[in-house]
C-alpha cells in the first residue's frame, strides 16, 4: 500500500520537534517535505530528514506528489492555509489551536465537505498519560459519577514580546493554547453539552494583550462541574487533576512526559511517569474507604498521526473529528465573551 506523502508547513519548534517526528512514527505516513520562508530552517530539514523543501506554500502545493498538508505555524494562519490546501485537493491537519474562532472552524469543515478531503486538528493530548489515567479510573468505577473536576496547567514566568504566543492578534495566551487541549479533554470526559460558562482572566504584564491567568469553569447538562486553569503566574505546581465524584476522589501530579521525550528524538521511549507523579484515589467500596496509587498508563501521542494514516490508507473512523474541535472553538468563543463582561454566559455546546 503506499505511503501518504506528507509536509510539513512551518518548522519550529511544532513542526521540527511534535510534527516531523510523530508522523515519521506513523507506518503509512511518509515526511516527504517542508515547506518554510526560512532558508535556515529549509537547511535544517533537509539535514535533519533529506526531505524536499519549499520557501512558499504556492510553490509546495505545486508538487502533485503532496497528499497532506500539516499546518505547524501560528494559529491565526490556519484558516487560509488549511482552506489553501484543501482548494489545492491536499488532506489538512492543523496544529491545535484549530483557528482563531467557531465561524472560522465552520467554513474550514466545509471547504473540507465540498473537496472531499481529511480535515483533523492535532488533539494529541488526548493520549496522555494523565488523561489515560484518570478514564481508566472513571472505568473502573473508582469515582462513580463525576460532580467536579479541576483541570490545571500553571507555570511561572514572564511571556516574551518577541513570541508571537504573546500577542492576541495571532490568537496567544496561554488559555488558547494549554487551554484548547484541557477543554477538548473535558467535552471528551463529559460526554454532555456545556449549558454554562464562567470565566475569569487577568492581565499583568504591561505591554501585552494576552493574559497571564485564566479560570474557566464549564457547567454541563446533568450537573458536572469541569474548570480550567492555565497562566504563567504560579511560583508554586499545583495539582495536575483533581477530580471529585459520588464514590471517590481522584488527584494527579505532574505534566506528560512525552514532550521531554521528543526533545531528546525519544518517540517510542518507555514512557511511564516516576512514582511522585502516580495518581492518587481514595473511594468507597463495601462500606468501607480505601486508598490506592495508581500505576500511570503510559501515553501514547504517536497513535494521533497512525490513526490519521489508518483513515486514509484503510478507512478506519477519524479520531480526531473538526466538529468535535469546532465545539472546543465554541467554548473558548464564550469563555472570551464571559471574561471581557465579568458575568456567567449561559449557552448549549
Amino acid at each position: 500500500m503506499p505511503a501518504i506523502r506528507t509536509a510539513i508547513i512551518g518548522y519550529g519548534y511544532a513542526g521540527r520537534v511534535m510534527h516531523a517526528q510523530l508522523v515519521r512514527a506513523a507506518r503509512g505516513l511518509d515526511l516527504y517535505a517542508v515547506s518554510s520562508r526560512d532558508p535556515g530552517r529549509r537547511q535544517q530539514a533537509e539535514s535533519d530528514w533529506g526531505v524536499k523543501t519549499y520557501g512558499s506554500v504556492a510553490d509546495l502545493l505545486r508538487d502533485d506528489a503532496v497528499d497532506l498538508c500539516v499546518m505547524a505555524t501560528p494559529h491565526d494562519t490556519h484558516k487560509p492555509l488549511s482552506l489553501q490546501c484543501l482548494a489545492a485537493g491536499k488532506h489538512v491537519v492543523t496544529d491545535k489551536l484549530m483557528c482563531m474562532n467557531a465561524a472560522e472552524a465552520d467554513e474550514m469543515i466545509g471547504a473540507a465537505q465540498r473537496s472531499k478531503r481529511m480535515l483533523s486538528v492535532f488533539h494529541n493530548r488526548r493520549w496522555d498519560c494523565g488523561y489515560l489515567t484518570l478514564k481508566q479510573a472513571i472505568a473502573d468505577g473508582l469515582l462513580g459519577e463525576l460532580l467536579t473536576v479541576e483541570s490545571t496547567v500553571v507555570s511561572w514566568g514572564h511571556p516574551s514580546p518577541d513570541r508571537w504566543r504573546s500577542h492576541k492578534k495571532h490568537g496567544g495566551g496561554s488559555f488558547r493554547d494549554w487551554g484548547a487541549h484541557l477543554i477538548d479533554q473535558a467535552l471528551q470526559l463529559a460526554g454532555a453539552p456545556v449549558t454554562a460558562i464562567d470565566c475569569d482572566m487577568l492581565y499583568t504584564e504591561p505591554g501585552l494583550d494576552v493574559e497571564t491567568s485564566a479560570r474557566c469553569t464549564l457547567r454541563f447538562e446533568g450537573g458536572l462541574r469541569y474548570t480550567v486553569e492555565t497562566g504563567c503566574i504560579s511560583a508554586l505546581p499545583r495539582l495536575r487533576w483533581y477530580v471529585r465524584g459520588t464514590r471517590g476522589s481522584f488527584c494527579k501530579t505532574g505534566l506528560d512526559p512525552q514532550e521531554d521525550a521528543l526533545r531528546k528524538g525519544e518517540v517510542n521511549a518507555a514512557l511511564a511517569q516516576p512514582p511522585e507523579d502516580r495518581a492518587e484515589v481514595r473511594f468507597e467500596t463495601g462500606g468501607r474507604r480505601e486508598s490506592r496509587r495508581l500505576a500511570t498508563r503510559p501515553g501514547n501521542w504517536p497513535a494521533y498521526y497512525q490513526n490519521v494514516a489508518d483513515h486514509l490508507l484503510k478507512g478506519e473512523e477519524l479520531a480526531v473529528k473538526p466538529e468535535e474541535i469546532r465545539r472546543v472553538m465554541a467554548v473558548i468563543d464564550t469563555a472570551a465573551d464571559s471574561a471581557e463582561k465579568g458575568q456567567v454566559i449561559a449557552c448549549r455546546i
